[in-house]
């Protein structure tokens, strides 16, 4: 049983086929998410025709409920949300949250497998925010679950550099300063990763959780030594262990296509 799989976000296009263990049996496509839907819609349309699949699965920014993308993503074309994917792949077919997507895969494949209270944070530009409750996905009551402001983004981080005279760097070379004991830097970084430790607490406050794994862009810049050091010290009663996620870049596609397996399965 095979599915094609797909990733969409603001800046990039991702897809390939994958069989029922989430392992990929055709190359990795790669595009720059075009600027009209139409664009979008052509390029699903020309992967189901080249490709022989059992399912279609959709790993799309934005909020999804009941297989629909509830209103236009920020960082998608108008008309994205009203593309007919029924129409294209006339197969079985899930559309989720990426951050849900990605959030599935780690807790079959990943940091998260056989955790039955679990959190995946994808760091970059933004924050997305996946949860596992009793093993099984908490998506709300219109699959918001986990939408929240972080302040410890990609876009936060420069955001916290605009104070000093390194705003115009990127995080990573915010973070090679502070490495290189540049003061300026080490004051940037670490405001930053105050963030993030709070925002670690806040989420083990309200969910009690066993393993919270980072992912994206911005998990690399993390010093998990300590910054597990700093929750136990905030949580002593009940500290969640922070890890580096392992399902990277290509998590979305692998949750996804996971997830439409088990749909199909009645699972």
């Amino acid at each position: 049983m095979n599915i094609l799989s797909f990733d969409v976000g603001g800046t990039k296009i991702v897809w390939a086929l994958l069989n029922e263990r989430g392992d990929f049996v055709s190359d990795i496509n790669k595009v720059a998410t075009p600027s009209t839907a139409a664009e979008i819609e052509q390029i699903f349309q020309t992967a189901a025709v080249q490709y022989d699949f059992d399912g279609f699965a959709l790993a799309t920014a934005g909020v999804v409920n009941n297989n629909r993308v509830l209103g236009k993503p920020n960082n998608l074309p108008a008309g994205y949300e009203k593309i007919d994917i029924a129409d294209i792949c006339k197969t079985p077919y899930i559309i989720e949250n990426d951050a849900n997507a990605a959030t599935w895969a780690e807790y079959r494949i990943g940091e998260l497998k056989n955790v039955q209270q679990g959190v995946l944070l994808t760091i970059g530009t933004a924050v997305g925010c996946g949860l596992i409750c009793n093993g099984m996905l908490m998506r709300g009551k219109i699959g918001a679950a986990g939408e929240y402001d972080f302040k410890f983004s990609g876009r936060d981080l420069q955001k916290l550099a605009q104070n000093y005279s390194l705003a115009k760097k990127d995080c990573f070379a915010i973070y090679d300063l502070y490495k290189q004991k540049n003061n300026q830097a080490a004051m940037i970084y670490k405001q930053w990763e105050n963030r993030l430790i709070d925002g670690l607490q806040m989420l083990n406050r309200l969910l009690d959780i066993e393993v919270i794994a980072l992912s994206g862009s911005l998990a690399q810049i993390v010093d998990y030594e300590f910054v597990n050091a700093a929750i136990t010290e905030k949580e002593w009663r009940n500290p969640p262990k922070i890890v580096a996620a392992k399902c990277l870049n290509n998590a979305g596609m692998v949750g996804a296509a996971l997830l439409c397996i088990n749909k199909m399965k009645g699972v």
